[in-house]
């Protein structure tokens, strides 16, 4: 048997005796897929059911054994070694004993370096991190772990080797590398340039909702801003700290601090007309306002004093609110009659004539027609609110109210008008630094909105390839998603992908009380009973789903799961 060498780091090659297997021997994609897989595994070694359930997880035994057994054929052929892909007692093992493996000799490398603390070492090892492990399959499930486990020890070595600037490069919300380069910047007497650290930290940490630099970061930012004695720190600056140790003051639930200091923030970045700055401090207000039940009255405040700002303020003050209202305004306990609350707000906007004001309170009444089934009411308010939005330039209100209207479309039974108005809303929300919360909102309408099975499967796999390739999702913003990913999966037959995004969905819908999130959980779960073949356990989920959206104020999602439930039970009783 001859010597073969595996290359899975930034590419895939394998070479047998010194000579490359052609891309064009492997004659089955899994054929290939096999060979990355053992090579990724501890040992080069797997069981053939392991093998099974991560290249096949959607076939039963007998389907998937067949397929690995054409699979491993088709690999020692390529190879031309029959026990290039050795069995024995079903356990899998990819040339034992006469394999040398790139990923491997990363590790061992990067591991003794570790272990020495050796930053020469841990550069060295580093470096021969060619990049991040089978590219070409990033969206294939089996990747994940592997990938993950090497990425991360490839950040391990960098830290070792004190590479700060390639550690922010791949990691933008790593506060250690970050310090240490304000602390680089600051030494050399680059006060500025340790500013801009810092600020690019903070953006990198707006991404996650309620996230901030924590407190050994802020004394670092309060060294470089007291660095150059009498002059003052710009308003930029000082908010930036307030709004920083608000974050840390509300990790710490001290509720009322957080509020101080968020407010002292505001009125900062609203008298120095920073957009930017506005929209962080109104974020953390936001987040002591839901805290401590009190969002409804504080944005109420908050949406009233704003009406006075710029355009560009009173936007930056809603999207600061923007996963708040989410959560509040979809019927969440305690919570005001959303319809009578948004009309109280359109009237305040009128009264002052202000178009984002208007852009807004008409979202949220659209919103909230939408989900009482009130169909023609709520296009004429949504379309309203994408004009006013569009108007005072507001990327994230056009972003939702073509979102809305896209499933106002899709619950009409127009998907075609649903994807047009979709497709709009992606092409809006390229620039705009509040993607992470977006996109993904309107990747969940696009699935949604594919009722035919392979057009929901083609919509299902491109929104994971899109959401793969964005670096950070607002979970909370993800969950109808993730619900609608679940229904899809499963309506198509994909029981584990279903699993999975269920999981996802069931966690996020866990740190919130009340609302219609509850209920399209039970509406999803009852899709994959449905699936596994359990019409009985399916009917009695959609009927708790009913029982939820009604609870929650959701006529039209009622009513279509307890007809969805009846339809089930009768057809079961007609098989009977």
């Amino acid at each position: 048997m001859g010597r073969c060498m595996v290359r899975v780091l930034g590419g895939f090659e394998v070479v047998v005796d010194g000579r490359p297997v052609p891309a064009d021997a492997w004659r089955s994609r899994r054929a290939a897929d096999l060979v990355k897989v053992l090579a990724l595994a501890p040992s080069h070694t797997l069981h053939r059911e392991q093998v099974m359930e991560l290249l096949w997880p959607e076939l039963g035994a007998e389907a998937a054994g067949a397929n690995l057994r054409k699979a491993v054929h088709y690999a020692r052929r390529a190879m031309r070694a029959d026990d290039a892909i050795h069995s024995e007692a079903a356990v899998l093992s990819l040339w034992p004993g006469q394999v040398d493996i790139d990923a491997d000799v990363f590790g061992a490398a990067a591991e003794a370096a570790l272990a020495a603390r050796d930053a020469a070492a841990c550069a060295r090892a580093a470096e021969l991190y060619h990049g991040d492990p089978v590219p070409g399959d990033r969206y294939e499930a089996w990747a994940g772990e592997p990938r993950q486990r090497l990425r991360e020890r490839h950040l391990a070595t960098l830290k070792g080797a004190g590479d700060w600037p390639k550690v922010v490069a791949l990691d933008p919300t790593d506060e250690q590398a970050h310090r240490e380069l304000m602390r680089e910047h600051l030494a050399g007497g680059r006060r500025r340039e340790a500013i801009r650290q810092f600020e690019r930290l903070r953006d990198a940490l707006r991404e996650y909702v309620g996230v901030g630099p924590d407190r050994a970061t802020i004394a670092v930012y309060e060294q470089v801003l007291a660095a150059e004695g009498e002059q003052p720190p710009e308003p930029a600056q000082r908010a930036a700290v307030l709004i920083a140790t608000g974050l840390v003051q509300l990790n710490r639930q001290d509720f009322a601090e957080a509020e101080r200091l968020a407010r002292q923030a505001r009125d900062l970045a609203v008298d120095a007309g920073l957009a930017h700055e506005l929209g962080d401090a109104s974020t953390l207000l936001a987040l002591v306002a839901s805290f401590t039940g009190r969002w409804h009255q504080v944005f109420r405040e908050e949406f009233t004093a704003s009406l006075r700002h710029r355009d560009e303020l009173t936007m930056a003050a809603f999207d600061g609110h923007l996963c708040f209202a989410e959560y509040h305004l979809s019927g969440a306990v305690p919570a005001p009659d959303a319809e009578k609350y948004a009309r109280e707000l359109l009237a305040l906007a009128d009264e002052s004539a202000s178009k984002p004001g208007r852009g807004v309170a008409r979202l949220m009444l659209g919103e909230a027609l939408l989900g009482a089934g009130r169909y023609d009411e709520a296009r004429d308010h949504l379309t309203r609110a994408l004009r006013d939005n569009a108007a005072a330039g507001g990327t994230s209100g056009c972003c939702l109210s073509l979102e809305r209207l896209a499933q106002l479309e899709t619950a009409a039974g127009r998907p075609d008008l649903a994807a047009a108005l979709l497709d709009q809303g992606r092409s809006t929300v390229q620039d705009s630094r509040l993607r992470s919360h977006l996109l993904v909102r309107l990747l969940g309408v696009a699935v949604e909105a594919a009722t035919d099975p392979p057009a929901a499967r083609i919509a299902l796999t491109a929104a994971e390839r899109a959401l793969a390739d964005t670096t950070v999702v607002c979970e909370p913003c993800s969950i109808n998603y993730r619900v609608q990913a679940t229904i899809t999966a499963a309506r198509t037959g994909e029981l584990l992908r279903a699993g999975r995004h269920l999981a996802d969905a069931e966690r996020i819908a866990g740190l919130w009380q009340g609302g219609r999130w509850p209920a399209a959980i039970w509406e999803a779960r009852a899709a994959l009973r449905r699936a596994e073949n359990q019409p009985a356990q399916a009917a009695a989920m959609l009927h708790e789903a009913a029982s939820a959206y009604a609870a929650a104020g959701r006529p039209a999602d009622e009513r279509r799961c307890r007809a969805a439930a009846d339809s089930m039970r009768a057809g079961e009783g007609a098989a009977g």
